[in-house]
């Protein structure tokens, strides 16, 4: 995994591990050091290119939310040739859940935008993706309402291990998209 002479690619690579270290141990936990293990560069890469722990986490929280919201996107492009919302919404919000990594990952972006103002305007971007996708289908008010819906239903799972309730997240979307 070595990027040769390329900064910009060590930059990506280390960007990428933390990434990776933020959805197996979370914000909380993680230290230049498993970061360079994971990216596989020496311990003075990780800090050559990010001089601060923070600095490091908050460049793997936004290219955390660019993924979220190219993944949004590509939600919006299914649902927009949807036949049935209902069931287009609650295969999405599985096939979100299959990566449980990167799911994860986008809720410790969550809580740790809550704990740090700095990182707020990062969690914003997937906040604000969600609801504006929504709307497209069920107008501003029932689409924040659908948002929030969609993000109870993914986190009740993340949290409880359990499988999504596809049933109750159907009848959800039904009722505010109706």
């Amino acid at each position: 995994m070595s990027s040769g002479r390329d900064p910009g690619a060590r930059k990506r690579q280390i960007v990428a591990a933390a990434v990776r270290a933020i959805a197996e141990v979370g914000v909380g936990n993680v230290t230049h050091r498993r970061i360079a293990a994971l990216a596989e560069v020496p311990l003075g890469s990780t800090t050559y290119y990010f001089p601060t722990l923070e600095d490091l986490v908050e460049a793997a929280l936004r290219e955390a939310t660019e993924m979220a919201r190219a993944e949004l996107e590509s939600w919006a492009d299914e649902l927009t040739v949807s036949r049935d919302l209902p069931a287009t919404f609650a295969d999405l919000a599985s096939r979100c859940l299959a990566d449980r990594g990167q799911a994860l990952l986008e809720y410790e972006l969550y809580l740790a935008a809550a704990r740090t103002p700095e990182l707020r305007p990062v969690a914003q971007l997937w906040i604000d993706g969600l609801r504006g996708i929504c709307a497209r289908f069920a107008g501003l008010r029932r689409g924040y309402a659908l948002a929030a819906l969609i993000d109870g239903h993914l986190l009740q799972a993340l949290v409880t291990g359990e499988p999504l309730d596809t049933d109750g997240l159907r009848a959800g979307v039904q009722g505010l998209t109706a």
